[in-house]
């Protein structure tokens, strides 16, 4: 076996085996990508070993050994078994990521679509029965939420860039994004939406377990939500909320006194305030926390994963899925 590609928040060298890096910490990730030019032993499989020599913080010199063993399989379906979608995302968010800066944009969105295409083709080739009809969906178990991810990477602003984006914003973005780690990345591009309990006797943190699909159809005009992921925070209010609620929250309990943008919630002694400022410390954002009032404001409909966001070209999930 032999490493062709590696990505991630760095700059190639000339050597594919080793890389540089100023700085590494716990939430930064790298994307190897692996070739062999005959077959895997089944019987013994592969073992991946890697070093990683740094300085500490106190500068002291260490060296770690990392092992990993890995099965090899000629079954297509042993491979979709153990196959996560998560990770798939965050290794083709890295790849295009890092070749957007010599590539053009449509042709690693082409390139994205027709391996995804190619991967679920060969899945339901080999798993499906004359039992399922042509028109059935059939998807790995592990793999669900794939055409969604892939969805959200492809009309992202890097690949896919919105007329009111500038290119400084997107470099920024890119170079944000292609250091996360899995748990990051699939944050970041199926965003958390998590209502907010607007019961005045309610005492508890929202619970991160209720979290609604990302689509204009999962929000109630009278709730509060709190949309999350690792480079936005904001905070959606319903045209319908409650006078007390807007009260408790606000200090206001006029609807028309909102306005979109940055915002410091004020710090208020009752149960909601105490307890949506309590989970928007938790979140621990890169982000300050933004007042949505408009379900058509750029920043908001971006997380929108699974609506039709502009232009054509930024189809839904849906759509996006039976094209391919």
């Amino acid at each position: 076996m032999r490493i062709s590609g590696c990505y991630g928040s760095f700059i190639a060298g000339p050597d594919s085996c080793c890389v540089a890096m100023a700085a590494l910490d716990w939430h930064t990730a790298l994307a190897f990508e692996f070739a062999h030019n005959k077959s895997l032993d089944e019987t013994r499989g592969v073992a991946i070993q890697f070093v990683l020599s740094y300085s500490s913080s106190s500068g002291e010199n260490r060296t770690r050994i990392h092992t990993v063993i890995l099965s090899a399989s000629s079954q297509p379906l042993d491979t979709f078994r153990s196959s996560q979608a998560e990770t798939l995302l965050t290794f083709y968010c890295k790849k295009l990521y890092s070749l957007a800066l010599e590539s053009p944009l449509q042709s690693l969105r082409e390139e994205l679509q027709t391996e995804v295409t190619e991967m679920l083709a060969c899945f339901r080739k080999q798993s499906c029965t004359t039992s399922v009809s042509p028109g059935q969906l059939v998807l790995p178990q592990f793999l669900k939420a794939v055409p969604v991810y892939i969805n959200s990477l492809r009309k992202s602003e890097v690949l896919l860039p919105g007329l009111r984006s500038s290119v400084h914003q997107r470099l920024q973005q890119r170079s944000l994004i292609v250091s996360m780690d899995t748990l990051s990345t699939a944050s970041q591009f199926y965003p958390l939406i998590l209502p907010l309990s607007v019961s005045a006797d309610n005492v508890n943190m929202p619970s991160l377990g209720e979290a609604v699909r990302c689509t204009v159809s999962s929000l109630d005009p009278g709730g509060l939500y709190l949309v999350y992921c690792p480079l936005a925070l904001l905070l959606w209010v319903g045209s319908c909320v409650p006078p007390h609620t807007l009260l408790q929250l606000f200090n206001t309990n006029s609807f028309s006194y909102l306005t979109s943008g940055e915002i410091k919630l004020p710090v208020l002694e009752n149960s909601l305030s105490i307890s949506t400022r309590a989970l928007i410390c938790s979140l621990q954002s890169s982000a300050a926390v933004t007042l949505q009032v408009n379900d058509s404001h750029p920043s908001f409909a971006q997380c929108l994963i699974q609506e039709l966001t502009g232009c054509g070209h930024r189809m839904n999930y849906f759509v996006y899925f039976f094209a391919t």
